[in-house]
């Protein structure tokens, strides 16, 4: 069929108003895993935040001589430990004429702005606290950093990842990986790091993956051969459909439970995060704010209104024996 003759048709109408949706679709990961499962209430009153650790002496046989005279035995010295605050933050700017405009989905621009580098600062933080990053003090000419959470953490399993050094645990380290060679995620090498840490006195109960890492988690779990896994069935309602389960959320290690997390923002590193798996007791890690969230306007020298969204803050890892670690996962 033909179009009608000299029919008015939409290719060649003037003046369609446009089918445009009052509403913005925003579909980038917000969630930061990390910081929601652990403590955000700290507070720092420096730029060099320090706390100190005591272990206990390693326990043995005891035996004592009836009437002996006590002598006092060695003290187990306890240990202080440091992280410096970093600066983060995220500048934006709206002109006059931008704000004055009528926005589809948009009824204040400057304040979309502001919660839009409210959410990239967030994230931003996310990474900052999992990098595995030394502390820096900084100077007058560059930036402060503070430790990530491996810069403290040496429990782990190094199985199969050759050459390679491991932090110092005191966050002025990091791990260095760069002749390390990957390897396969498997239980065998997670109960490995794990028993570390449940030796060393800490009970994780987050296990915290990338992406990629969750999916190579669910399939060794839930594998035909098992791979050490165990495979629990349940009865379902035969009135709804069955329904074929593919992820896990819970693992049963042989040192306790751990909720397996997955920490989208991890994907963003590929050379670090999107390989490391993390083993975390919530207990002993926080952040501590020497300036929380907050919104400062800037010096106004044009037609724009300039703001910045900014925080300082660190990572206090109270007790790093508490955690573990398995980097480089193919």
């Amino acid at each position: 069929m033909a179009l009608y003759t000299n029919a008015q048709n939409t290719y060649s109408q003037i003046g369609i108003k446009e089918d445009l949706a009052d509403m913005v679709y925003r579909i980038d990961p917000e969630e930061t895993p990390f910081q929601s499962n652990i403590s955000t209430k700290g507070r720092a009153k420096n730029t060099l935040v320090e706390w100190q650790t005591q272990a206990l002496a390693a326990p043995s046989a005891n035996y004592q001589v009836e009437g002996d005279v006590t002598n006092a035995g060695t003290a187990t010295a306890r240990a202080r430990l440091n992280n410096r605050c970093a600066i983060s933050k995220k500048v934006y700017a709206v002109t006059g004429t931008s704000q004055s405009v009528e926005v589809a989905g948009v009824d204040n621009e400057l304040d979309e702005q502001r919660l839009l580098k409210g959410i990239e600062l967030k994230r931003d933080m996310e990474v900052t606290l999992l990098a595995n990053t030394g502390y820096d003090a900084g100077s007058s000419s560059s930036a402060r950093k503070c430790a990530g959470l491996p810069a403290y953490v040496t429990n782990a399993d190094v199985s199969g990842m050759g050459t390679y050094s491991a932090s110092l645990g005191t966050g002025s380290t990091a791990w260095n990986l760069a002749s390390s060679t990957t390897r396969a995620l498997s239980l065998t090498i997670l109960n490995a790091a794990m028993k570390t840490a449940y030796v060393a006195g800490g009970k994780p109960k987050m296990l915290m993956l990338s992406p990629d890492q969750k999916v190579n988690f669910s399939q060794l779990a839930l594998a035909s051969n098992l791979s050490g896994g165990v495979q629990i069935r349940y009865n379902l309602n035969q009135v709804r459909p069955a329904a074929l389960i593919g992820a896990v959320e819970t693992w049963q290690s042989d040192f306790g439970a751990l909720d397996v997390i997955v920490n989208v923002q991890q994907a963003s590193d590929a050379s670090f995060l999107n390989k490391t798996a993390f083993l975390i007791d919530p207990r002993f890690v926080d952040v501590a704010f020497l300036r929380p969230f907050q919104v400062e306007q800037l010096a106004k020298t044009g037609d724009a209104d300039a703001e910045h969204v900014i925080a300082e803050y660190t990572l206090r890892v109270g007790a790093p024996k508490a955690h573990a670690i398995l980097p480089q996962l193919a």
